[in-house]
């Protein structure tokens, strides 16, 4: 897999603040589709199999008052984090549950379940974070997150900026990641050792992060009192 390497300045009053993640500023690797099974993933997903050149600096503010105002009218944004682990076979029989919201993307319609954080008018949107287990583990968790400002972490992301075409620019330990409207960002597989678990038992997880960029607001459904 090709993985995205940009040349990123933040700028700020005091000082120029240069992210250096490629000595080049090519692209190396890039956004790939992820699995048509895999739990809220969406289908629109693009492959990136040619280097490409960036012309132009992409500038990551640390402070971005007016961040909602880039956001249409009646819309918000939807980004969604996705972890799933695969257990082995000398791991322990582990199940989580449950997902407390679905979000189809043919209708755009976004259900909360449960008593997710009901999404104010000036709040810019969600943050969805999940969890799903495979191998000897199975189910799967979630739970959304307003995003109020930017920039905004949140479980092992943060989301930098979004311009009016719905491209976002997120930062996920180190590396920054740029996707465009339902683009899918997939991680290599990480093996390790979950803690409490015997040196036997090894976990290998894929990070999955999916920009379904601008949403009907009035198509967000709380199915809950």
């Amino acid at each position: 897999m090709r993985r995205l390497v940009l040349v990123a300045n933040v700028v700020i009053p005091i000082a120029i603040i240069s992210l250096f993640l490629g000595s080049d500023g090519r692209v190396t690797a890039g956004i790939a589709a992820a699995r048509d099974t895999y739990p809220q993933i969406s289908p629109s997903t693009v492959s990136a199999t040619e280097t490409l050149t960036l012309t132009a600096q992409i500038y990551l503010p640390l402070a971005c008052k007016n961040f909602p105002l880039v956001i249409p009218e009646g819309k918000y944004l939807f980004v969604e984090y996705w972890t799933h682990s695969v257990l082995g076979v000398n791991c322990p029989i582990l199940c989580i549950d449950f997902p407390t919201y679905h979000f189809d993307l043919q209708s755009g319609e976004l259900t909360s379940y449960t008593s997710n954080p009901p999404l104010l008018d000036d709040d810019v949107g969600y943050i969805g974070s999940g969890e799903s287990l495979g191998g000897v583990g199975m189910g799967a968790s979630s739970h959304l997150i307003r995003i109020q400002w930017c920039p905004w972490p949140e479980d092992g992301i943060t989301l930098r900026y979004v311009d009016e075409t719905g491209t976002v620019t997120l930062e996920r330990e180190g590396e920054v990641i740029v996707l465009e409207a339902n683009e899918t960002w997939v991680s290599d597989e990480e093996t390790e050792i979950w803690d409490g678990m015997e040196p036997e038992c090894v976990v290998t997880s894929t990070h999955y992060i999916t920009n379904y960029a601008f949403q009907d607001r009035d198509k967000i459904i709380y199915a809950w009192p």
